[in-house]
């Protein structure tokens, strides 16, 4: 069924747009004049062409309802037509409708969700693909909605672990941009002439430094902030940055867990679907996001070819001997799946504990430093007016 691309006022004068399915494009017409709006513009649209994107809060209601109504024993195409419907007026509308109309062309689930790579990864087409193999659709979508709010809730227990830290440090910094800019000048008129305290003396230096050199400063920092975007970028820099942060207390735990808990979280769903274990491997890795470690992985991609065991292969400072303890267990055992379910908990509960321990450490550290700072300029300014013989002898 062709798809029509619309533009229009409602009865109360707002604009809105979307996209309607009609037999033709009179029908498209007549269906949007049964909503009682005022059509503006009406085209086809293109849903082969159009780029379109979910959001990961999104993505999950879209996954978790999916297999909902997959569980409940609805056709596939219906329940993607049920979601479409209810998403009518989002605007990722779109997507589901290219979705359904590639469903209903003879296409398969994979095939349609591979054309919105930017939403849909590698993990979530490889266990679709697997799923469509197997007839195993209704759990494969329970265990990504799994997947996708366990990596949600990772993201908001960082952020918020950072958030509140991050904010300080932000007006830690403009006090003493403010102190040093506006404060300390507008009072050195004060000091003129006088015989000041070194402390007194070397606050009023370096706020006359910084003020004489704002616009070289100013080009320095944005210089710097160009340089370490395109520094991140670069593999090789990167891997020299991860090195450097995993040798600092906290970052090296927030760094190196959080890292393995998306590994092992995803390498469980991988092989659980039924995906082959060097493809597994090959997806899970990039959901790392820790360069060092990714190297670790792909060197043991190619030495598993080669007929070796993925427990003889993990051996590096940044892996904690229990991952190889347990997976040379389950190796033998034949549970390999189930293991890194159980590695993705124990490595979760540890993140739990080092984001607690970072928030308590960084919140007062940061609060006695801003704290040090305005201590500093205060106590310079008091220094000369408690100076009673300058004010007489001046």
């Amino acid at each position: 069924m062709p798809v029509f691309a619309f533009k229009a006022l409602t009865e109360k004068g707002k604009k809105i747009s979307g996209v309607i399915d009609a037999d033709s494009f009179y029908l498209a017409k007549e269906k949007l004049k049964k909503r009682d709006v005022f059509l503006l513009e009406l085209s086809e649209f293109n849903a082969q062409n159009k780029e379109a994107g979910l959001s990961s809060s999104l993505l999950l209601n879209f996954t978790r309802e999916l297999s909902q109504l997959l569980h409940a024993g609805l056709p596939l195409y219906e329940s993607l037509l049920t979601i479409e419907e209810k998403y009518r007026t989002h605007r990722s509308h779109s997507l589901f409708i290219a979705l359904c109309d590639h469903l209903k062309s003879g296409g398969s689930l994979s095939s349609a969700l591979q054309r919105f790579p930017k939403t849909f990864d590698n993990i979530y087409l490889s266990m679709v693909r697997a799923a469509e193999q197997s007839g195993r659709l209704s759990e494969v979508f329970v265990d990504l909605s799994y997947l996708i709010s366990k990596q949600n809730k990772l993201k908001k227990q960082l952020f918020a672990a950072l958030a509140y830290p991050a904010f300080l440090g932000g007006f830690c910094f403009v006090t003493v941009i403010a102190l040093f800019f506006f404060v300390i000048p507008s009072m050195a008129e004060l000091f003129e002439g006088r015989s000041l305290h070194p402390l007194t003396q070397t606050v009023l230096s370096v706020s006359q430094f910084l003020t004489k050199n704002q616009l070289s400063l100013s080009l320095f920092a944005c210089f710097s902030t160009a340089a370490l975007y395109l520094s991140v970028t670069n593999l090789k820099i990167k891997q020299h940055m991860y090195a450097v942060l995993i040798k600092m207390p906290y970052a090296k735990d927030l760094l190196i867990l959080s890292s393995l808990v998306r590994f092992f979280r995803a390498m469980h769903l991988l092989l659980s679907g039924g995906v082959p274990l060097l493809e597994a491997l090959k997806y899970a890795r990039k959901t790392m996001k820790n360069s060092l470690l990714e190297k670790v992985i792909d060197e043991a991609e190619r030495k598993i070819i080669e007929g070796k065991k993925l427990s003889e292969l993990l051996f590096s400072p940044y892996i904690p001997n229990i991952v190889i303890r347990m997976l040379s267990i389950a190796e033998e055992a034949g549970n390999l799946g189930q293991t890194m379910k159980n590695l993705a908990d124990i490595f979760e509960e540890e993140l739990d504990k080092s984001l607690q321990q970072l928030t308590t450490f960084l919140q007062p550290a940061v609060l006695l430093f801003l704290g040090f700072i305005i201590g500093v300029v205060v106590l310079s300014i008091l220094l000369p007016l408690t100076d009673v013989s300058s004010f007489l002898s001046s």
